[in-house]
C-alpha cells in the first residue's frame, strides 16, 4: 500500500471551539442514524452478550459475535469492532448507525467474522488503563475461543471509531505484555494484523487542552463554566487526577495512553479516516499519526473526507459506502 493521503485533503485549524470539543467528546456516539436501504438479504449466525473476561461488572465486558453461514470449510478471519462514546458512553450495538450496519453487512458478505465488544467505561471509579486492558483481553479471548467459533487466529484486525479508534490504536501498537488484564487470558496474544482508525485521538493532552494558560483558563471558566466542569470530570474519569489540583499528574497519565508514542518499526499497517470539518478531534491528530507511521515505513493511508464532521454525520450514505469499501479493501490486503 502506498503511504499517501487522499487528494481531497484540506488543512484545517488546530484550534476548534473548546465548547463543541469537550461537550462532543463526552457525549459523542459513532455516527448518525440513517435509513437502511440497499442491503441484500443476508444469513449469518449470531452469538450475543458473551462475557469475555472475569470482572466485577457484568455487561461491561460482553461481546457479540456474527459469523458468516459458510466459508467453504475455511476458518473465518475476524474484525473486532471497538465503539466510540468519549470513553464514558456507548456500547457494542451495531444495528442503529448506518455506518455500522453497512460495515457489518459488507464484512459478513466477504466471509469475515464480526466481533463487537463492550469495555469498562470511565467514571469516578473506573479509570485508565481498564478500558485498554479490556480491549486487549477481548483479542486474547478471541484467540482462546477460536476453535469454538471457527476463527482464523492468524487473521485478526481492529476497527475503531473516535474513542474506539483511540483504543484500537493503543491495542494495535502496544507490546503484548503491556496493559494485561485477566490473568487467565495472559497466555494468549493480543497482537493483530492491522487497524482501521476512524478519527481517533492520538494525543490526549492536546485534545483536552491541558496546556491552556492562566488567562485562557480564566476566560473558559468565566464564560463556559459548565464546559470547564465537564472537561474536569472527564479528565478525572480518564486519569484519576484533577486538572484543578493535580494537573501535572493528569498530563503524565494522559501521555501514557497516546497511541502515537508506541509506534515503532513493528507497528501494524494502519488506515485512517478523518473529516476535514471535525471540530471534536482535530485532523492534525491524524496527520501527525500518519507522519509517525511514515517515519517508520509502516504501510498506511490517510483518507480525508471533504467537509466531513466528527462521526461523518453529515455525509451521504453513498460516501459512507465508499469508506466501507476502502476499509474492506485495506483489510483484505493485509490478510496472511
Amino acid at each position: 500500500m502506498k503511504n499517501n493521503s487522499n487528494n481531497r485533503f484540506h488543512k484545517t485549524s488546530n484550534s476548534p471551539s473548546i465548547t463543541f470539543l469537550l461537550f462532543s467528546v463526552l457525549f459523542f456516539f459513532v455516527a448518525a442514524t440513517k435509513a437502511q436501504t440497499g442491503f441484500a438479504q443476508q444469513s449469518y449466525q449470531t452469538f450475543k452478550d458473551i462475557a469475555y473476561k472475569n470482572a466485577l461488572t457484568d455487561s461491561a465486558v460482553n461481546l457479540d459475535i456474527f459469523l458468516p453461514d459458510s466459508n467453504f470449510g475455511k476458518r473465518n478471519p475476524a474484525v473486532i469492532i471497538i465503539h466510540g462514546g468519549g470513553w464514558a458512553k456507548g456500547d457494542k450495538t451495531l444495528e442503529t448507525p448506518y455506518y455500522m450496519r453497512r460495515l457489518k453487512h459488507e464484512l459478513l458478505s466477504n466471509s469475515f467474522a464480526v466481533i463487537s465488544i463492550n469495555y469498562r467505561l470511565v467514571s469516578k471509579n473506573v479509570h485508565f488503563p481498564k478500558p485498554i486492558e479490556d480491549c486487549k483481553d477481548a483479542v486474547r479471548w478471541v484467540r482462546a475461543n477460536a476453535n469454538k467459533y471457527n476463527i482464523d487466529t492468524l487473521n485478526i484486525g481492529l476497527w475503531g471509531g473516535s474513542a474506539g479508534g483511540h483504543l484500537a490504536l493503543l491495542t494495535a501498537y502496544t507490546p503484548n505484555e503491556l496493559f494485561s488484564g485477566d490473568k487467565t487470558l495472559a497466555p494468549y496474544s493480543s497482537k493483530v494484523n492491522y487497524v482501521v482508525d476512524n478519527f481517533g485521538p492520538t494525543d490526549l493532552n492536546a485534545l483536552f487542552r491541558m496546556n491552556m494558560g492562566g488567562f485562557s483558563t480564566f476566560i473558559v471558566k468565566l464564560f463556559f463554566h459548565k464546559i470547564y466542569e465537564i472537561r474536569e470530570k472527564l479528565v478525572f474519569a480518564m486519569t484519576g487526577y484533577s486538572v484543578k489540583t493535580d494537573k501535572e499528574k493528569a498530563e503524565e497519565v494522559n501521555s501514557l495512553y497516546n497511541p502515537i508514542h508506541y509506534i515503532n518499526k513493528d507497528a501494524v499497517p494502519t488506515i485512517i479516516f478523518h473529516g476535514t470539518r471535525d471540530k471534536v478531534v482535530p485532523i492534525s491528530q491524524s496527520t501527525e499519526l500518519k507522519e509517525k507511521l511514515d517515519y517508520y515505513s509502516i504501510p498506511n493511508e490517510l483518507i480525508t473526507v471533504k467537509k466531513g464532521d466528527h462521526g461523518f454525520n453529515n455525509i451521504s450514505t453513498e460516501e459512507i459506502n465508499k469508506l466501507v469499501g476502502k476499509s474492506i479493501s485495506f483489510i483484505k490486503e493485509h490478510l496472511k
